[in-house]
């Protein structure tokens, strides 16, 4: 059973052993609060004062921390990290070992390749501490090993090659390559935003093997 129980939690949830829902802090004010059909493996720790939709899935030792807001059909896999106070939409897939900081905006239907590392400060420990929080529009796809530098806004249908370094802002609808990235007109075979069948089903290679109940809401 979980390790802590400051957390509601909707109905047909399958909660593995050694998960600790609802770890307190120094100024929490409400429960973790999580939708039905969740799926939370081994490992993995979530925060007070956190809000989760429906249909959430984690795979082992992700750690949620505390106000984050994340909408319905969310997957966050292995060793992932999510800093506090930021927003992640719906339909969002977040493939193994990304780290997203404190501030950040992902809108819905947006995937994230392996080993992304978001950033949201530019002069770390050598100033006073003034953020610059990412923003991430609605139906982009990050590569792995996409390195997204603070205070930068990728467009909404864009596409991030593998290993690309974002310095400056990506345009709506472009494919961005290279380190620091350049700007390409979309192929068309990546036009038109993440398919929904890719995106909102609950699953991952060692959960159900279909899920299509997306379909009917």
């Amino acid at each position: 059973m979980p390790r802590e129980s400051y957390c509601e939690i909707g109905p047909h949830g399958r909660i593995d052993e050694d998960v600790i829902l609802g770890y307190r802090f120094a100024g929490d004010s409400a429960p973790l609060r999580i939708g039905s059909y969740a799926i939370i493996r081994s490992g993995s720790i979530l925060y007070a004062d956190t809000t989760i939709g429906e249909r959430f899935s984690c795979g082992h030792q992700a750690l949620i921390r505390g106000r984050i807001m994340i909408g319905d059909r969310v997957v966050v896999h292995h060793k992932v990290t999510l800093e506090g106070n930021l927003e992640i939409g719906s339909g969002v897939k977040i493939m193994a070992h990304v780290y997203v900081p404190s501030r950040t905006k992902i809108g819905d239907m947006v995937f994230i390749g392996p080993n992304v590392t978001i950033l949201n400060d530019k002069r770390p420990m050598r100033t006073q501490t003034r953020l610059a929080p990412v923003v991430i529009e609605d139906h982009v796809t990050i590569g792995g090993g996409v390195t997204i530098c603070p205070g930068v806004t990728v467009g909404a249908s864009s596409f991030v090659a593998a290993g690309a370094v974002l310095t400056k802002d990506v345009p709506p609808r472009m494919l961005a390559i290279g380190s620091p990235a350049r700007f390409r007109s979309l192929p068309a075979e990546l036009a038109g935003g993440n398919l929904p069948e890719n995106m909102l089903p609950q699953t991952d290679l060692f959960g159900a093997p279909s899920d299509d109940s997306w379909r009917r809401e």
